[in-house]
């Protein structure tokens, strides 16, 4: 990691965020999506829409402040600045907590508040978010969470003061500053944890709360009337109200917009157009000063449970089998996807393009795949979510392997419930589909995610279940190095993963095409999410007031 990426002085952390040019204070931000949010426990938060919606209700240690244009910097959140490396060894770090920063409730957020969210982490019932703190924290001792009998603290993590966290690690963890970012430092209070139906109203320390919590149905958020705009660097509260209408299908939001019929002028597209609408889209120069249409660091990928597939010919089959421009041309179409084969998008400090080791080419190879079967015919079960976008992927890549000699059987599973079961070990799927971008520049985080000493019962980033030892100590030798040189090291390792063990078939990157009303401004695409974030979403019209319209005219224009 650059050093640039860290606000180093002071004063970049304190409040107020920078102002946004036209901003206008009031009116309702309404935001359209396809689906319920997995979670919105900040501990549980591991999607990206999620994450984004997760900035509006809760601070964190730190926070990347971005300027809408590609840049970013990590700057405090909640805290003073984004940690001090006490020791310089990377195995001890200090965050001081502002004062003044308050809960919905009025109470100030204190230490414990944020220790007791980073200790809720380690419960099987909760244990859905980030593990880095988690892994890293359990390098102490074992910690089985607030709900279970053992040590009342976690291990490593002292609370000195009402102000002060302290993290010490047996191993470096220079990036710590980075992982700290992730809602699972959200605070939490402990009397107010309800388990695993905090997810239904979780306590705001951000600019908005809950008001109404619909499940499937809608979220209405207001603003949280203790959040103090000093305290904070990156957020602003312009919209009085924030409405987000679940359920709506990706076709069916982008056309609303384009219509701006009653409050959808004021409204945001969520998720990417399908590629009938978004062709619609690209073709009306009317709204090109509306339309996002942005590279994203996000990558499809088949990831390949090497737990149960187990023989690496099998695996260099699958990937030399898979095709690519096919699955791109059912889920995005040509112009919002790039084939790639690398494990690294291409802007993660660290990414090399080397050959493919299991060259299929963008269509897939599946004479080259049979040969590799020897004549075996492997049964493969393929888990999809629900809906026709992850369907129509799921069945292409199916389609595929099949004609390279595999059975594959593509296994629905509700949207919500996806995550959870390819990250539980023993899980009974074979392949599943994934968009996973790294979770801070560099790219420990994706290869990070291959070591086999993180598996548990739960909760996986490595949801491949790739477990050697080689590879596990290439990644804790390459973790400790300084950035520059670790950089050409990672990209040795992308190629060694692909080239020997192959746990996941990159498939295509990501762009993101989507609409938002003529009557909203300050939305952008975040270069580190890729998907729509909102802390300097304002409307611009706030004065008309919302009207009931029916839709169902550019329903059917999805269909």
């Amino acid at each position: 990691m650059t050093s640039d990426a860290i606000a180093r002085d002071p004063a970049a952390s304190r409040g107020s965020a920078p102002a946004q040019p036209g901003a206008r204070r009031g009116g309702t931000l309404h935001i359209l999506r396809d689906a319920a949010y997995d979670h919105l426990d900040p501990q549980r938060s591991y999607t990206l829409q999620s994450m984004a919606v997760g900035h509006l209700l809760f601070r964190t240690l730190t926070m990347f402040r971005e300027d809408g244009a590609g840049g970013r910097v990590l700057v405090g959140d909640l805290a003073e600045t984004p940690g001090r490396d006490v020791e310089g060894d990377g195995r001890t770090w200090e965050f001081t907590l502002k004062r003044g920063v308050r809960f919905e409730d009025g109470r100030e957020v204190t230490a414990a508040d944020v220790a007791y969210g980073i200790a809720r982490s380690f419960a099987p019932e909760v244990s859905d978010g980030p593990t880095y703190l988690r892994t890293w924290l359990g390098e102490n001792g074992d910690y089985p969470g607030p709900y279970a009998a053992g040590p009342a603290d976690v291990p490593g993590l002292e609370t000195p003061d009402s102000h002060t966290l302290v993290f010490r690690f047996r191993e470096p963890h220079p990036d710590l500053p980075f992982a700290a970012s992730q809602a699972v430092t959200a605070p939490v209070p402990r009397d107010a944890d309800t388990g695993a139906d905090y997810d239904l109203a979780p306590v705001a320390s951000g600019p908005y709360r809950i008001a109404e919590h619909v499940p499937d149905k809608r979220i209405t958020l207001e603003r949280n009337p203790h959040w103090d705009p000093a305290t904070d660097p990156v957020r602003h509260d312009h919209p009085d109200r924030i409405e987000i209408e679940l359920g709506v299908g990706s076709g069916e939001q982008n056309l609303r917009v384009r219509d701006e019929r009653g409050h959808d002028a004021r409204a945001v597209a969520e998720n990417n157009a399908p590629q009938a609408v978004g062709a619609q889209l690209l073709a009306d120069p009317s709204l090109a000063g509306r339309l996002r249409r942005d590279p994203t660091p996000l990558i499809w990928y088949l990831v390949i449970n090497t737990a149960r597939v187990t023989d690496p010919d099998v695996r260099r089959a699958v990937a030399r089998a898979v095709d690519r421009v096919g699955v791109r041309a059912v889920m995005v179409g040509d112009t919002q996807g790039e084939p790639v084969h690398t494990i690294l998008p291409a802007a993660t400090i660290g990414h090399r393009d080397y050959p493919d080791p299991n060259p299929g080419g963008p269509n897939g190879d599946p004479a080259a795949a049979a040969e590799l079967l020897a004549g075996r015919t492997p049964e493969l079960r393929l888990l999809s979510r629900d809906g026709d976008y992850f369907l129509a992927g799921s069945r292409a890549l199916a389609d595929s392997l099949d004609r390279a000699g595999f059975r594959t059987e593509v296994v629905e599973i509700d949207r919500p419930s996806h995550n959870g079961a390819l990250k539980t070990r023993g899980n009974p799927y074979d392949l599943y589909m994934m968009c996973l971008a790294a979770d801070w520049p560099g790219a420990s985080t994706l290869l990070g995610a291959f070591d086999g000493r993180t598996i548990g019962p739960s909760g996986n980033d490595n949801t491949s279940y790739l477990a050697d030892p080689a590879v596990d100590a290439e990644i804790e030798r390459i973790g400790r190095l300084p950035a520059e040189p670790a950089a050409g090291e990672w990209a040795a390792l992308d190629e060694l993963l692909m080239r020997d063990h192959v746990p996941v078939v990159p498939l295509f990157s990501y762009v993101h095409l989507a609409l938002h009303g003529s009557q909203v401004g300050g939305v952008f695409t975040s270069s580190f999410l890729g998907t729509p974030v909102y802390y300097n979403a304002y409307v611009t019209d706030a004065g008309v007031p919302d009207a009931d319209v029916t839709h169902a005219d550019v329903t059917a224009l999805e269909d």
